[in-house]
This record gives C-alpha cells, structure tokens and sequence, in this order.
C-alpha cells in the first residue's frame, strides 16, 4: 500500500465502459486523472486514460504541470508516462492505418472478415430469394413494413445510451416510437403512394369474406379515408404536446437533440420504404432489380478496393469513410453500370414484371408484360435496358452517399454497426443505407417515365371500388 511503483493493469473489454462510466460521472475531476502516485489511484489513472481521448490527455498534461508550477501538486510521472504511450499508441494505429499494415489490414484478418461476409451474403440472398420467387408480393410488402420497425429500432437503440445513460428522461422510447406511429400514419395515407391494387378485387382474394360483405366493407373503408388525415393530425398533436410537457430543466439541450435526431431519422426511410411497397405491387422487377444494383456497387466496390485500394490514386476519396478508395468507387460504378445494362434481359420473366393486380386477377399465364419489357426484332434491345442505365447511373453516384452519411452517424456515436444482427454486415441500417435513396428515385424515375398513372387510371380505381348503386349514379351523371 505504500509502494510508490506504478502497478499497470488490464480491464476486459466488458468491465471498461463500466469504469469510464463511473469515472466520467461520480469523479470531481471529469476526466483528469488524480495526482496521486499510490498503487490504487495509479490504476486509477490508467483506466482515466483508457477512457480519455489524446486530445484530452494534453489538456490534462497542461493542467498539471500549471497545477505544478502554481504550487499545487506536483504532476504525477505515472500519469505522464502513461499519456505518453497512449499517445505514441494512437499515432502508430493512425499510422498503420493509413499505410495499410494496420492489424485489421492483415491479409489473414482480411480473408477472414471477407469469409463472414460472403457466408452470410449468401443466406441474405437465399432468404430474399424465398421471398420474392416464392411467397411473392404482399411477403415482400408484409418483409419491408417491418423491416421499416426494426429499421427505427437501431437508430432508437445509437442515442439511448448517450442520451439517458441515468434514465433521466422521461418517457425516452416512447415517445421516439410515438413519432414513429405519427410518420407511418402518415406515410401510409398518401393518395401518390397508394399501392396500385383494386381493392374490390383485392378482397374478393380473402378467404374470410363474402360478396355481400364486400360490398357493404368496400364503401366504409372509402368513407373511413377521408378522417385517417384528421386522425394522423390528432396523433401528431398528441405527440408535439408530451413531447414539450417531458422537456425537465437542466436536459433541454439533450432533448432537443433527440428530436432532432428523431425527426432525421423518420425522414430517412419511412417514406422511402413506403414507396419501396408502392414499387413491389407495380411489379417486383422494380423492387428486385434497384436492390441487386446497390448490391452489385457495393459487392464490386469492396472487391475492387480490397485488390486496388490507394495503388492507382492514393489520394483519401472520402474523411467520413477512410476505408473508401477511389478505385473501390469507380471499380463498383463500372460493373454496376453493365449489371444495369444486362440484368432487366434476365429479370424480364412474368413473375417479376407483371403488377401484383394483374397476376392476381388473370393468372401468371394470362398476365400482360408492359412493352418496355419486350425486345426490338432488329435490335434485340428492350426500352427497359435503357430505363436499367439511368437506374444504375444512380446507383453508383448517387446512392453510396447514403451509405457514407450513415457512416458520419457511426462516427459522430462512436459506432461500428448499428446492430450485430447480421456478422460481418452489422444490421438493417448497415445493409440498407443505400437503399433508401435507391427506392425513392426508383418510385420517381417509374411514375415519370416508365408508367405514370392517368387522371383515367385514378378514376377507374375509384370507380371500381364504388357500390352498382354508386355506379349508376356515375353512369347516369355521365350519360346524356
């Protein structure tokens, strides 16, 4: 107890947020290691450095030989010797990350890591291929509405810590999801995002009813529309009410981050996903092939800054993701435009190209592929092929920032991975951060120019839906 000799120590990963824990908040010193040189506060000071960043241990530094110099205590030669080497620890990680001979850079790591992913790449594409060839569109529909859930389930999950680590606010995740209903309710009552479905016929599919009550469902469901703006507006208020009646004194500034981090997050992918379902029953060609070009940029880009990475430009192509290289994006754009050029050839089938509405009420056999599938004798060329080029232009320019502004989220969290759901990819956040943006241009680039829907086609969806009573009215009013 009286030896003066620094007595250095080994935290497990498990115990050491634990420790920083309790020294950032239940410590006067915030940060600053004690001045003591006793075996117990030199160990102390090795977990105040575990916890601190090289920035701070200057700042620290400073305030001891200031401390020392005004006749406080003297800085501790522990303290300094242990900021020195982790600050020499730091320099040569940066270093040998910037020179690739970092740990993780390994070829034996890295083959590693690559194993992981392609494993579990391939039960990805296995599910997704039971999904889509095999359960068919309301699965996928049924997959990405909940998938929109767990989606806002991680990024609830990246400020809970930070943000209420002494359960200090109240009503933290319940209001995050109260938004979240808000949102949806909202998103899923959009007249332009409607499902292109008839839904008499839609109806008529389900088991459980009858003709009879069909006709008298149909009506009310029309009837009910009309409120579902007002009843989302009533949800809004509720929330925006709680919300400012929890705002407690002393975390106005941590509570207003959540909801701006809240509000950020909604806005990244509720609408999004909802046109990703408006895309899946317009045919799943326009689900399936935006996906597998973000799958293919990103499959290529890696591969081709895996073998290329700073050889041709060493130049860093983007601070937010060091790992990104310039060949890795322009080796993915590349191969990402051929797949938009030849992939829509080999997705044309039936199954994938005719709407869900089609499919259900004529058959697969009898279903009518739109013209754009259909190739030119002379040339061979279908339009589709050059509608599959401006949708992988996208891909590989735009869409990857999607990817790089969730790594700006990572960063600003301290995060690797936004779950550890899938090995080796991290979670939905990770795996769809580029296709957010894909889907929306998708919805966009479809209703624009593939098959933008007529004042005739609304009207004749409502039309069906009608009762005959309401019907002949509509006939006789038309009638001269």
């Amino acid at each position: 107890p009286h030896s003066t000799t620094p007595h250095h120590i080994t935290l497990p990963p498990h115990v050491l947020p634990f420790a920083c824990y309790l020294l950032r908040h239940c410590s006067n010193t915030h940060h600053t290691p004690p001045h003591h040189t006793t075996p117990r506060y030199t160990a102390l000071h090795q977990t105040a450095l575990l916890c601190t960043t090289p920035h701070e241990m200057a700042v620290t530094r400073r305030a001891h030989k200031k401390g020392g110099s005004e006749g406080g205590d003297a800085p501790s030669d522990a303290v300094d010797a242990l900021a020195a080497e982790a600050d020499a620890k730091a320099k040569a990680e940066a270093e040998a990350a910037s020179n690739g001979t970092h740990e993780m850079s390994k070829p034996k790591t890295k083959f590693q890591k690559l194993a992981v992913r392609f494993v579990t790449g391939g039960m990805m594409a296995a599910v997704l291929y039971i999904v889509v060839f095999h359960v068919g569109h309301l699965g996928v529909a049924v997959a990405l509405f909940g998938i929109t859930g767990g989606l806002f389930k991680e990024l609830v999950d990246v400020g809970y810590s930070e943000a209420n680590t002494e359960r200090a606010l109240p009503f933290y995740r319940s209001l995050q999801w109260a938004w979240f209903m808000v949102s949806m309710s909202a998103a899923y009552s959009l007249e332009a995002l409607n499902a292109p479905l008839n839904l008499t016929s839609f109806l008529k599919r389900l088991p459980f009813l009858n003709d009879t009550a069909i006709l008298k469902f149909v009506p009310m469901v029309l009837d009910a529309r009309q409120y579902h703006d007002y009843i989302s507006f009533l949800g809004y208020s509720v929330a925006f009410i709680v919300t400012v009646l929890t705002l407690k004194e002393g975390h106005y500034k941590t509570q207003i981050h959540i909801l701006s981090f809240t509000v950020l997050a909604l806005s990244l992918f509720v609408v999004q996903m909802k046109m990703a379902i408006f895309n899946v029953f317009h045919g799943l060609f326009w689900f399936l092939f935006p996906l597998l070009l973000v799958a293919v940029n990103d499959t290529f880009a890696y591969f081709s800054g895996f073998t290329m990475g700073k050889k041709i430009i060493t130049g860093v192509f983007l601070t937010l993701s060091p790992n990104k290289t310039w060949e890795g994006f322009i080796g993915g754009g590349m191969f990402t435009m051929v797949a938009g050029w030849y992939l829509p050839s080999l997705l044309s089938t039936k199954w994938l190209a005719c709407s869900y509405s089609d499919i259900a009420d004529n058959g697969l056999d009898q279903c009518v592929v739109a013209s754009h599938f259909i190739s030119d004798p002379g040339t061979g060329i279908a339009p589709v092929q050059y509608h599959g080029l401006v949708l992988a232009l996208f891909a590989s320019v735009v869409a990857p920032f999607g990817g790089f502004f969730a790594s700006a989220i990572k960063r600003a969290y301290g995060l690797k991975d936004f779950a550890t759901m899938i090995p080796g990819h991290g979670g939905f956040m990770d795996r769809l951060d580029c296709q957010f943006l894909m889907a929306f241009f998708t919805w966009v680039h479809l209703t624009t120019f593939v098959a933008p829907v007529t004042p005739f086609e609304r009207a004749a969806q409502l039309v069906s839906s009608l009762s005959p009573d309401e019907q002949a009215k509509i006939l006789a009013m038309i009638t001269p």
